[in-house]
């Protein structure tokens, strides 16, 4: 008898538990859909308050947004500067003649920074014609200049020295139409002949017609000229084709301003 009240007594425990669990379940479910409602009212009721808010900060966060990728752009623009100046320099010490473009080289008689001996000199004359273009240096065999010596300034190649008295020379021009001088194009390296001509153009002759070359192209001069290789010249300007032609018409613009030329540098051999 006793054990039977004990398997009833703990059959009503269980019973009880059962009852419990069920109730904390039921409870469980009606309070989640109770949170769920009370969100739903929430949005619906924040909602022209987050809309008015929204619409109210928006331009201020574009305004800001803004600020924030131009002070990036500026900031890539500025890398960009300093990426192209850094190239630029590259590309100035791969030239192996090099020279200071300032005034004061120049009142000093300007020199080169390294690779070649130069005899600093200022131009005293200038000889302008149809058949001529040439200038007198203050400068001749008593200074070491020899007929075939290239002369530079701070922009490239000027010409090539002719006549060489004791205290004195005269440089004929790149531009004269009596000038040859053997050069390469930069970026292809391909050979050709620059020349002078009457209306002071000059042409690059010899560049075949399936050769690649494009305007801004710089042109150099060759190692298998008379003159130290690799200075400046001037850079591609036009480009054509003439019918049965087999060459290209190239015209040069040289980067020196023979109008403007005052002290030079002639290049002792």
């Amino acid at each position: 008898m006793v054990i039977l009240n004990r398997r009833f007594r703990n059959f009503i425990v269980l019973a009880i538990i059962i009852v419990l669990c069920l109730v904390v379940i039921t409870v469980s479910f009606r309070q989640s859909d109770l949170i769920n409602n009370i969100k739903v009212k929430t949005v619906d009721f924040f909602k022209p308050i987050q809309e008015k808010f929204y619409s109210f900060f928006s331009p201020v966060t574009r305004f800001i947004n803004s600020i924030r990728d131009y002070i990036n752009l500026r900031e890539k623009y500025l890398d960009l500067q300093r990426e192209n100046s850094e190239l630029r320099r590259g590309y100035s010490e791969n030239i192996n003649l090099k020279v200071e473009n300032n005034s004061l080289r120049k009142l000093l008689g300007i020199e080169l920074r390294k690779d070649y001996a130069t005899i600093p000199a200022k131009v005293i004359g200038y000889y302008e014609s149809k058949w001529q273009s040439e200038v007198v240096l203050n400068v001749g065999r008593s200074d070491g200049v020899l007929e075939g010596m290239g002369v530079i300034d701070e922009n490239g190649l000027i010409g090539v020295v002719i006549i060489a008295g004791n205290d004195s020379c005269n440089v004929r021009l790149i531009n004269d139409p009596q000038s040859n001088i053997g050069v390469r194009i930069l970026s292809s390296r391909k050979l050709g002949i620059i020349q002078g001509s009457q209306d002071k153009k000059i042409t690059l002759n010899y560049i075949s017609i399936e050769e690649p070359v494009f305007k801004g192209d710089i042109i150099i001069t060759s190692e298998y000229g008379k003159l130290p290789e690799e200075i400046l010249i001037g850079r591609v300007s036009k480009v054509t084709k003439n019918m049965g032609d087999p060459y290209k018409a190239i015209e040069i613009e040289p980067f020196v301003d023979f109008k403007k030329i005052e002290y030079v540098l002639v290049i002792k051999k």
